[in-house]
Order: C-alpha cells, then structure tokens, then sequence
C-alpha cells in the first residue's frame, strides 16, 4: 500500500532545470493562518484560496513580479464555515475553485487524555461544503467578480469502479484528496493528492463543467507521491507533487505530456519527467502553482506554501528544453 512514507527515488534530471528562485511578497491582509493551497494568476491579478478558510483572495500587481497587493475578498461560506479550497485555474472567463471533496479524520491533541484521543481517533468528519467545484465569473481587466456557481462531484466518485472504494477514507490516509486544477483545451483537468494506485498510479480527472458525467480518468506514476497541483503549458502541464500523508517533503516539479499512462500491447507510454525537487524553506510545505510567464523553452512559475503565520511564495525559473515535444 502506498502511504507517502517510502523513500521517493526517481531518475535525476538530465540538467539543472529550475534557478532564478525569489521572493514573492504578497501583501495586505492577506488570511495565511487559513494555510494558502491555491493560486492562479489571470493578467494583472492573482487568485488565492485557502484549504482552512472560506474566501477568494484577489490581489494585483504592484511590481511585476515580484510584489502584489490584496484588493478584496470573496467569501464562498459562512464564517464558520469551511469549503477547503485546494486549488485554481482560470479559462474562458471563468474562475474554477475547487474543494477537495474529501473526508478527515480529528487530530489528536496532547492535552487530551489517551481515551479521548482514542475516541477522536475514531472520528471521521465529512463536510458537504468540500464537495464543491466552483465556477465563478471573473474580468482579468479590471479584477472584478462576478455570478457565481457549483457542482458537486460526489456521486460521480462513488459511482467510479476505481475511485469509489476510497470515498470515505480519510485524506491523507490515501482516501479520495483533490488538490490539483488546471484548465486546457476547453476541459477541467483534476489532480488527486489521494489515492495514489498499485504501481504508483495517479488519478486524473478530465471534465466539462457543464457536462461533469462525461468526465474522462487519466492515470501518471510520479514515483509514489501524490499531486498537490498542476498547470497546462502550451504544451502538457507542470505537477507540483508531494506526498499523500503529513510528511514534510519532498516537492517535485515535473512535466506530464497529458496522455494516460496505463501499459498495454496497443500503446506507447511517455513518462514524466522529473524537473527538480521544490525547495521548502524553513519547512514550509509547497502547495499550490501558478504560471507567471512561459515560452517554447522555458515557464516562469509561482510556488505558495502553506504555513501558519506569513504569506509566503516564491518565483522560479523552469527550463522546459527538450522536454516538451516539438
């Protein structure tokens, strides 16, 4: 079974493919206590969201690319509520925000006596308000919000042969986790932290918004790890990986021509290919992407991390040479 602990290995890339990493500051009151997991940059604007918290954080640029400034806040729930948002992408106008459509169990405490954590051990949450993909109108002129709407993909999960037998068991412990959203080509592509199949295989979904029972699953070994986000690129897409349980690290960056990897006699497999691991400072934990800039031969990306106090993010350079195809 796969559970985010075994060494990861993987074949080394074949050169020094990330550099030009640097600070990000990303200003205002920005929630950073509700752990940052999702970003998006439409234009001049930035997109947050929080896997804690219930609202859309739009900030601009003040000094591309380096600084942004918090402009206002979109609240999806009520403020006691939480809707876990994992991740965004942006296309055709619209913002998609998505939850995680996952279950948790409590966390232990160590001021608790060992019975009470026993029975807290016990205890497995589900929150309607996680099983939501939202789409939201958005202008990348002028920043501005508009009608919102969503669905909710758990009876798909429960009716998938594959899926369905891990709706229920807990995030982090290789349950259903959907922490990955990136828009190409007219479809939605979902990334799932959790579960990490036999071989190492990891669920991907494809589907329209609009018509979310034609969806499409695709499958992509990342060395045991799990997808914590993607981003499409004229050509494939980028994942953020890490691991499927609390482990702090490592990160990885690799690049996914998009195909599904499942072996058989009629089918040629491409496989990822690594980039480079993901630098974790201070034990920050890297969580969402974002694409800054790209070219035929290389991509500027946005890392956020989660932690409790400070917004923290960086900017890197990807050399995306002779990995894409031509």
């Amino acid at each position: 079974m796969t559970d985010g602990t075994a060494p990861i290995t993987w074949t080394e890339p074949d050169r020094q493919r990330i550099s030009d990493v640097l600070p990000v500051r990303l200003n205002g009151g920005i929630d950073a206590g509700m752990d940052l997991s999702g970003v998006v940059v439409v234009g001049d604007f930035l997109a947050l969201g929080g896997d804690e918290g219930h609202r859309l954080q739009i900030l601009k640029c003040f000094e591309a690319p380096d600084e942004w400034c918090l402009q206002h806040k979109l609240s999806l729930a009520k403020d006691d509520q939480e809707t876990d948002i994992e991740a965004l992408t942006y296309g055709d106008g619209k913002l998609y925000v998505m939850g995680s459509h996952s279950h948790r169990r409590k966390r232990l405490k160590p001021e608790l006596s060992v019975n009470k954590n026993l029975e807290r051990l016990q205890m497995i949450d589900e929150e309607p308000l996680r099983n939501r993909l939202y789409k939201i109108s958005f202008d990348p002129k002028k920043g501005k919000l508009g009608a919102s709407d969503h669905i909710d993909l758990t009876k798909r999960l429960r009716k998938d042969p594959i899926l369905k037998r891990f709706v229920g068991i807990p995030s982090k412990e290789n349950g259903i986790d959907i922490e990955g959203l990136a828009f190409a080509d007219g479809h939605l592509y979902l990334g799932f932290r959790g579960p990490v199949l036999r071989d190492n295989y990891v669920p991907v979904m494809l589907l329209d918004y609009e018509h979310p029972k034609r969806y499409e699953l695709r499958f992509v070994q990342l060395a045991g790890q799990g997808i914590r986000d993607l981003v499409a690129l004229k050509k494939g897409l980028l994942i953020l990986s890490g691991p499927v349980n609390d482990a702090p690290g490592p990160f990885v960056l690799w690049w996914w021509d998009g195909s599904d990897q499942i072996p058989g006699k009629d089918r040629e497999v491409a496989a990822a290919q690594i980039i480079g691991p993901v630098s974790t400072p201070g034990g920050a934990k890297a969580e969402g992407l974002g694409l800054l800039r790209q070219s035929d031969n290389d991509a500027e990306i946005l890392v956020i991390y989660e932690t409790n106090t400070a917004a923290q993010a960086v900017r890197m350079r990807v050399d995306l040479g002779e990995l894409t195809p031509g």
